[in-house]
């Protein structure tokens, strides 16, 4: 028969596990990496901080956000906007926390990109998924969940945004836009400057060392200083990294009572 420490300190440990979901929140995905001018198609990679279901969608968009306004160009009858949009569907393995995916990936185990057919509807000119085409002057693409679907006109949930030109103002170019609803810079965004020179390449968070949990790996995301640029063209990639479980306040009391009850038995 297992000791009442041994059974609190399982229950305790499936309440830590337990956190897989389809349903999103900001900060569950980062972006860590983008690449302009790059072969066969510019890329970027984004990663899991949570473990992600199985099924779930996410879209990635580089058009700007306004304030009031919404996703640049997008309405009814254009659901692309002025820019692009791309899904990308989680396969059957799931995520795990710690998966790093890239937008050229081709392990359908862990998910699919849908690059072309309509977004919505039937009629051609009205909007179609096609790969990211980023700015070598400066940047902003956004990750998002939504329930619409005409996904960036409506019910969309924010989470996570890439910004590497020095600031964010209202989206009215190519190359400008603030921060979607529900997002916060250095925790659930990344600002980095503007590109000099031929330095536009490249931008990779750069610090993927050691183990933390989500709220530590976001904030080391969030800060500029962690991040890398090359003027060399190279393309982003599938990786992984460590991800430590946060104990919910029932399991850490749970953890508690277990360790008193075994150091009493002694």
């Amino acid at each position: 028969m297992k000791s009442l420490s041994s059974l609190l300190i399982t229950s305790a440990v499936i309440a830590v596990s337990s956190t897989a979901s389809a349903a999103l929140v900001a900060g569950d995905i980062a972006l860590v990496g983008f690449q302009a001018s790059g072969a066969p198609s510019d890329s970027f990679s984004f990663a899991s901080l949570v473990n992600v279901d199985a099924g779930t969608v996410l879209y990635f968009s580089d058009n700007g956000f306004t304030t009031g306004a919404g996703f640049r160009g997008v309405s009814a009858t254009d659901n692309d906007g002025n820019e692009g949009l791309i899904k990308y569907t989680v396969g059957a393995n799931g995520l795990a926390a710690g998966q790093v995916v890239s937008s050229l990936s081709t392990n359908t185990a862990n998910g699919a990109w849908t690059l072309s057919g309509l977004i919505y509807g039937t009629t051609v000119g009205s909007g179609s998924y096609a790969p990211l085409n980023f700015s070598s002057t400066g940047e902003q693409f956004t990750v998002f969940q939504s329930s619409n679907a005409q996904p960036m006109l409506s019910g969309y949930t924010s989470l996570y945004s890439f910004d590497n030109t020095g600031a964010y103002e209202a989206a009215t170019t190519s190359s400008t836009g603030q921060l979607a609803p529900g997002l916060v810079g250095g925790t659930s965004a990344i600002l980095l400057p503007s590109p000099t020179g031929a330095n536009f390449a490249n931008f990779n968070f750069g610090a993927f060392s050691g183990a933390a949990d989500r709220a530590t790996w976001l904030a080391r995301m969030g800060n500029s200083a962690n991040w890398t640029t090359s003027s060399a063209p190279t393309n982003t990639a599938d990786g992984s990294f460590s991800v430590t479980a946060v104990p919910t306040p029932g399991a850490a009391a749970l953890l508690g009572l277990a360790g008193l009850i075994a150091r009493r038995r002694r």
